[in-house]
């Protein structure tokens, strides 16, 4: 009886202990600046080839055209560029006039399944994409005589208004016949965020075209991230500590029944 009731005790504790280890308020994660002074293209490739990136989606700003016509897309939501079908390609775009060297505010907020984009008056939104992250790349590049520049970057945790993260500045200047293209790092996030900054495109001489003046914010994930489990993993842990509970009882019954 004694040992029944101490069995019981125990199997209350255990499911207890496994519902509190998962179901207790996780502390925010702070966010980490990644030193990438020096990183390249050919770097942040390697990065995808090897496996220690995935691209979710990409927003970029890029100076075109810089008018409303259509025939080169200023701003868009691109999808990643190792898609095996429209690597690369916007799945939404719009057009935007740049001021030489005006300041635009713009705003990037991912839900875990939609995106909402913002520069200056103009918003681009999608649900084509889905899924956890946990770094973003910020990238600028300019060709000769122009400035790509973001400014007064700061990454928000949406499930904790409280928790703001100031990134900082990055910006490229192309020289002559010479571009320049430069990298800024944040890992350790998790969706739902949102991204507010300035961003300013400006020149010297002949404007530049298409994406020789641009900057892009890439959205992914590595495999470094650890994953809270969902609800169905949780069940499956506590039925498996209630179940191995379980079987050490009914072997001590049967070893009680052989003395």
């Amino acid at each position: 009886m004694k040992n029944s009731v101490h069995y019981r005790k125990s199997l209350i504790w255990l499911v207890l202990a496994t519902l509190g280890l998962f179901l207790a308020p996780n502390p925010a994660k702070a966010v980490t600046l990644v030193n990438q002074t020096g990183l390249t293209d050919t770097d942040f490739n390697k990065l995808q080839d090897q496996g220690d990136l995935k691209e979710l989606f990409v927003a970029e700003g890029r100076i075109g055209n810089n008018s409303l016509s259509d025939a080169e897309r200023e701003l868009g939501i691109n999808r990643d560029s190792r898609d095996p079908l429209l690597p690369g390609q916007p799945v939404t775009s719009g057009e935007f006039v740049w001021g030489n060297g005006k300041e635009e505010d713009f705003t990037l907020d991912y839900t875990g399944s939609t995106v909402n984009y913002t520069v200056g008056n103009q918003t681009l939104s999608t649900t084509a994409f889905s899924g956890p992250v946990s770094d973003i790349f910020f990238r600028t590049f300019a060709v000769d005589n122009s400035t790509a520049k973001l400014s007064d970057l700061v990454f928000s945790d949406l499930q904790n208004p409280n928790s703001k993260f100031t990134i900082g500045d990055l910006s490229s200047s192309g020289a002559s016949n010479n571009p320049a293209t430069n990298y800024l790092h944040i890992s350790d996030i998790s969706a739902p965020f949102e991204i507010t900054g300035k961003v300013s495109l400006s020149w010297t001489g002949t404007q530049p075209t298409r994406s020789n003046l641009a900057y892009q914010i890439k959205v992914g994930n590595s495999p470094r991230s650890q994953q809270v489990p969902e609800p169905g993993m949780l069940g499956a842990i506590v039925f498996s500590g209630i179940a191995g509970a379980s079987y050490g009882r009914r072997k001590l019954v049967a070893t009680q029944s052989q003395k």
